[in-house]
């Protein structure tokens, strides 16, 4: 009766003996059968089901119950077999229960198999067959795979298999739609896309297209916002060539409709000379270009030579959120498919906090079970790691593979002891393996690390900052012919000055390039959104103490003063040690080593001090402007301008008098340094904050004074002369408001 039961997997758990509907009973039953379809006709003891559907948790009477629910269900499937008769379908062994169902009698299967019939269809330009097919097998989802246990270990691989599958028909869907130029429809199944895996970069360039073609050029530039923005708060990456090859062609209105691939030529005569398919054209928009990797390029060049040759090679990238990991993977990949290598991506899911999470942390984020999963779905990944090696490195042997490993620092425990195991277990078969992480004081990383350099010889890449050379590549590679009209001098000093604030960050650099040339450097520099998003994580990382001493060494102009520090936050020297230790962890803080004799310092970078700025309140900033102004008049030999600048800056905390006072003295201290432009800038500001006459009069004098001394130093040779103006090295001084972009 076997090839008459009909299962149902592509939503709540369904069983058809021909046109009945059958009754699989309560939830624990409909659960027991769902473990044993997953297990495709393959035994499991009754203490592994006890496990698995009381998830590890078994009560005292759990055998009893699988018992009587196995017998109940194989009177429901087999209503013809007698009470002792040998059953067909749910048969019991010396290893447990197996259930007979053939892969043809589950409506995966067939879901499977018109996705790979309409993507040879499409293969062979037959749009509307492809279309037919595809939709066809999408319409036997009834909803989400294996609804029935979607909440078990047990069956999250297959969940996650499914469920991809189910992504790459809607795209194939959605790509067929493109070609037979049906974009609005195309653009609502992309959509729909989108909203179920909202970081898949593969749906959101279809929507993009779609809407492009659908002459909605402006909203598909809106959603590459979205997805940008979702990429850079949650994965900390930027897009991929695809994505930005889209955005770029759309941007430049040059995007051509999808051409209907054309049916194979008729086969050649006997004896004509066959001629070698050619192989696919690159896309023609520009993608997302990569700088300053040339080194890393070449030695994974070597690696991937090798593993073409039999040998297995590891990679380890290594960075920051934001230097480029994820784009130099891309690379790799792309490198590796042109010498015909199977590409395979998985992604290490956030660890989990306890043993007992495990498990399930491994099952549904195991990239080991992410790996056999997209290549060959009937690989068994449970018992001996020594036997499971075997069978993968048989298969392995067949096509040259590379296996992309992203977020390596997230892996739970379980699957790091994995890696490691089949690490000293895959030696000589055609396999690269590169893994992406962050640099992180996880001990048990680090003893991975060591020993997959230890065990497989593993090339450790580890990606730093640009350099001011990679900064100004990347500035050509983008520029316009706006930009071009600017001198090379010009366009050095910006580099230079791009650099320095996006810390050589790839990414920062980056998103700070999209803005216009007015707005990345200088006096009008803006705050990129996805900017502040990366800074704010880093600064999730620190307690309010840390915080607080860096609203206030922002507000003191970002070099850290000790002194005026002590004073501001009443902390001891100790304390301020430990929050700048806590400060440079997080890239908030960095050190500089003196030159020339100079000693070094602490600095803030300057995107960590915008960002601080920026999130403080007016209250608040004029409150630290207002501390900072009594510290540093109670620390010896310090510059009243200093001093007058955080008067001013603290606005209504600060009696009026109090500021003219200060200005005064500010202007007579300048006066006395030859300083003339400042000290006319503050006789300017006393003057106009004064009430009383005779001061504001006695104010403009010495201004005027000022004036005419800076006029007749200029006119001299050798003799010191100042802008007009207030200074430019930021000594104390908080800056304007950063804007954001």
């Amino acid at each position: 009766m076997s090839d008459r039961v009909m299962f149902g997997l592509l939503g709540p758990l369904e069983a058809w003996s021909g046109e009945a509907r059958l009754d699989l009973g309560p939830p624990k039953r409909r659960l027991l059968l769902t473990r044993l379809l997953v297990e495709d006709g393959h035994p499991v003891s009754a203490d592994r089901l006890c496990d698995d559907l009381w998830e590890g948790s078994p009560p005292a009477g759990a055998v009893s119950s699988v018992h009587s629910h196995i017998s109940r269900l194989r009177a429901v499937l087999e209503p013809g077999r007698t009470r002792r008769g040998q059953g067909t379908v749910l048969v019991s062994g010396p290893a447990g229960y197996t259930l007979n169902a053939p892969p043809e009698t589950r409506d995966s299967t067939r879901f499977e198999e018109s996705v790979t019939h309409a993507r040879e269809l499409l293969s062979q330009g037959r749009l509307e067959d492809a279309r037919h097919e595809v939709e066809s097998g999408l319409g036997l989802w009834r909803g989400a795979a294996l609804a029935d246990a979607a909440n078990h270990a047990f069956a999250a691989r297959e969940i996650s298999r499914l469920e991809e599958i189910r992504m790459a028909a809607g795209e194939l869907n959605a790509t067929v739609l493109l070609q037979q130029h049906e974009y609005d429809r195309a653009a609502l199944i992309a959509e729909e896309l989108t909203t179920r895996s909202p970081l898949r970069e593969a749906a959101w360039a279809l929507l993009m297209r779609a809407l492009y073609l659908a002459g909605r050029p402006a909203e598909a530039l809106r959603r590459y916002e979205t997805i940008r923005t979702l990429l850079a708060d949650e994965l900390g990456a930027v897009p991929g060539p695809e994505l930005s090859g889209v955005h770029v062609a759309v941007l430049r209105q040059d995007l051509p409709a999808p051409e209907p691939v054309r049916p194979p030529a008729p086969q050649a005569s006997p004896g004509a000379r066959a001629t070698p398919p050619a192989r696919p054209a690159r896309p023609s928009v520009i993608a997302r270009p990569l700088v300053g990797r040339a080194g890393d390029v070449a030695r994974y060049e070597e690696l991937l030579g090798d593993a073409a040759e039999g040998r297995t090679r590891w990679v380890l990238l290594s960075g920051e959120s934001g230097s480029g990991k994820t784009r130099l993977a891309e690379e790799f990949a792309s490198r590796a498919a042109d010498l015909a290598f199977r590409v395979v991506w998985v992604r290490c899911g956030i660890d989990t906090a306890s043993d007992e999470e495990e498990e399930a942390e491994n099952a549904r984020f195991n990239p080991l079970g992410q790996l056999l999963s997209a290549l060959y779905p009937q690989i068994r990944v449970e018992g001996e790691p020594e036997a499971i090696a075997r069978d993968l490195a048989e298969r392995l042997a067949r096509q040259p593979t590379i296996c992309l490993i992203e977020d390596l620092h997230r892996a739970g425990r379980r699957f790091r002891r994995l890696l490691g195991m089949y690490a000293t277990l895959l030696r000589d078969v055609p396999l690269v393996v590169v893994c992406t992480t962050q640099d992180t004081d996880d001990v048990g990383l680090r003893e991975l690390l060591a020993l997959l350099v230890r065990q497989s010889r593993a090339t450790l890449l580890p990606l730093g900052p640009l350099t001011v050379e990679d900064v100004h590549e990347l500035m050509r590679l983008r520029s316009t012919p706006f930009d071009e009209l600017m001198g090379s001098e010009p366009r050095e000093r910006e580099a230079v000055a791009l650099h320095r604030r996006g810390e050589g960050n790839p990414f920062l650099i980056t998103e700070i390039l999209e803005l216009p040339g007015d707005q990345r450097t200088g006096p009008g520099a803006r705050l990129p959104a996805s900017v502040i998003r990366v800074l704010r994580a880093r600064m999730d990382q620190l307690d309010q103490r840390v915080l607080k001493m860096l609203e206030a060494l922002a507000v003191t102009g970002g070099e850290l003063d000790p002194e005026l520090l002590l004073g501001i936050r009443a902390i001891t020297r100790e304390e301020l040690l430990s929050l700048i230790d806590a400060a440079v962890i997080a890239r908030m803080l960095d050190w500089e080593e003196g030159t020339d004799g100079r000693m070094g310092r602490y600095l803030m970078p300057e995107l960590a001090r915008e960002v601080v700025l920026h999130d403080l309140t007016p209250a608040r900033r004029q409150m630290l402007h207002a501390a900072a102004a009594r510290a540093l008049g109670e620390l010896p030999h310090r510059h009243p301008a200093q001093i007058s600048r955080h008067l001013m800056a603290a606005g209504p905390l600060v009696a009026r008098d109090d500021l003219v006072t200060a200005a005064l003295r500010a202007g007579e201290r300048c006066t006395n340094d030859e300083q003339h432009g400042e000290a006319a800038v503050w006789f300017d500001h006393a003057a106009a904050l004064a009430d009383d006459p005779a001061v504001q009069a006695e104010a403009r004098r010495a201004a005027e004074a000022a004036r005419r001394r800076l006029a007749q130093a200029q006119q001299g040779i050798g003799h010191p002369c100042d802008p007009a103006g207030m200074p430019d090295d930021d000594s104390g001084w908080a800056g304007p408001e950063p804007r954001v972009s």
